[in-house]
């Protein structure tokens, strides 16, 4: 749960007294936008079909919830999720999520730091944000964020950090002065098509789209992108991070509290940063972090001190419960780069223990390929393949998909079993094996969460040390 204070505006904000409703209010992106509002002192209100930990705390904060419905307001500004369409019809002033967080930034003077990228958007904008806590920067980022509210916070210093979703272009709204582009995959086939040139090219016009102080993204990400670039006859100021980069990154330790790496510019050593965190690709998110913190006026000493605060945000490697015969851990990953960066974390974090992953790639826009995914999961030491269930719609996945996959992955040579409700849980380990020490991580959309929950408990009643309880 999001665990934060109520906003108490500041006296002499510009949008404060004025009004705004969010469809939508307990999705992860329209959420931290109606958080900004709060903070900001505008009367607030919003709905959602369902309930949750969001429109809880945002109540809690002061909005005004409404549940089991959406509606159009009468006056004021209208802010809509995705997943509702406009009606088109004539009424308050409509925005996009990512207009009305460049409106209200932009109204305060904030200078903005976009954080883009196919995947892991949201915890690197987390990584940044505590890196640049000195500057006490304020925040948009669509995730569980500890200490803010539903990811969002509004503050003195000069600095924005926001999380820059590029589904349907949505960054375009934005007007940074820094990006960081994290990576580039295929993701949003619907939108961007297959393979990775569609999200580059959208990418490189976001990136020359406003007069940007600096891009910073590691090299291969430069790489993909330069061919958009030149065909756009400008590009930003670019550090890139790599080997033979501006920038290198060289790991002294990976323990499972976390790794210590230093940074070199051009051979030069810079400064030690730890990230108290287990997982290679945090490193990648907190080395471009420093990289902007130094860029920002910031010393290696304070940025590093910063970052030992970092604390990983809701559904990513969460521990759900922990002895001697179980860890349960429950994230996010819903793409083979994720999954593939979530083994190696938890294989950090928890040497020795056989790795159960739990996995609902499944959505209802694209087909998953199967072909990606299996040698991705493979990596576990076990896979449990939910149904596909109510992702078998037209534009979704195929119904025996869930199968499909299970029967990849065994190919690859992994254990693999369709985690069909009502199967016992043991005869879903392979012939043999004893019942712990294991690790049951599930990971999936937020749309899975229920499910999650569910075989997080049965699993907790299945393997855990009794004698421990």
């Amino acid at each position: 749960m999001t665990a934060a204070a109520a906003p108490s505006p500041a006296v002499g904000h510009p949008l404060a007294g004025q009004a705004v409703h969010f469809n939508g209010l307990g999705g992860k992106g329209i959420a931290p936008a109606a958080a900004l509002a709060l903070a900001a002192g505008m009367t607030v209100s919003g709905d959602d079909l369902s309930p949750n930990h969001r429109t809880s705390a945002l109540a809690a904060a002061g909005a005004d919830v409404t549940v089991g419905s959406n509606r159009t307001p009468v006056a004021g500004l209208h802010v809509a999720t995705a997943a509702r369409p406009s009606t088109g019809v004539a009424g308050p002033l409509q925005m996009e999520r990512l207009e009305f967080v460049q409106h209200l930034l932009a109204a305060h003077g904030k200078r903005q730091i976009a954080v883009a990228g196919s995947l892991g958007k949201s915890t690197a904008a987390a990584v940044l944000h505590q890196v640049l806590a000195p500057t006490d920067p304020s925040a948009y980022i669509g995730a569980d964020v500890p200490g803010l509210l539903c990811g969002a916070t509004l503050t003195g210093g000069p600095w924005a950090v926001v999380e820059a979703c590029e589904y349907r272009d949505a960054y375009s709204a934005l007007a940074p002065e820094i990006a960081v582009a994290l990576n580039i995959t295929s993701n949003h086939e619907d939108h961007f098509g297959a393979g990775t040139g569609g999200f580059a090219r959208s990418l490189a016009g976001f990136l020359v789209a406003h007069p940007l102080r600096l891009a910073v993204m590691p090299a291969d990400v430069a790489d993909l992108l330069q061919p958009h670039l030149r065909e756009a006859g400008t590009a930003p100021d670019i550090d890139t991070l790599g080997d033979d980069a501006d920038w290198t990154v060289t790991i002294l330790d990976a323990n499972p509290r976390g790794t210590v790496f230093v940074l070199d510019h051009h051979g030069r050593g810079v400064g030690t940063w730890t990230v108290p965190a287990p997982g290679r690709h945090l490193v990648t998110a907190a080395a471009c972090a420093a990289i902007t913190s130094l860029h920002l006026g910031l010393t290696p000493a304070d940025s590093a001190d910063a970052l030992r605060g970092f604390r990983l945000p809701l559904r990513r490697m969460s521990t759900m419960h922990s002895d001697a015969n179980l860890v349960v851990v429950d994230d996010n990953a819903r793409q083979p780069d994720q999954i593939a960066a979530l083994i190696q974390g938890l294989r950090q974090a928890h040497p020795g223990r056989h790795l159960v992953l739990a996995v609902a790639p499944w959505g209802t826009r694209n087909k998953r390929d199967l072909d990606a995914w299996a040698p991705a999961l493979a990596e576990a030491d076990t896979v449990w393949v939910l149904p596909v269930g109510p992702a078998a719609v037209p534009g979704g996945e195929d119904p025996d998909a869930d199968v499909r996959l299970a029967n990849l992955i065994r190919l690859d040579g992994t254990p693999a079993y369709v985690a069909t409700p009502g199967v016992p849980l043991r005869q879903l380990l392979p012939a043999g094996r004893q019942p712990g020490p294991l690790l049951v991580t599930t990971a999936g959309y937020d749309a899975s969460l229920t499910a999650f929950t569910g075989l997080h408990d049965q699993v907790i009643g299945t393997f855990a040390d009794k004698a421990g309880a």
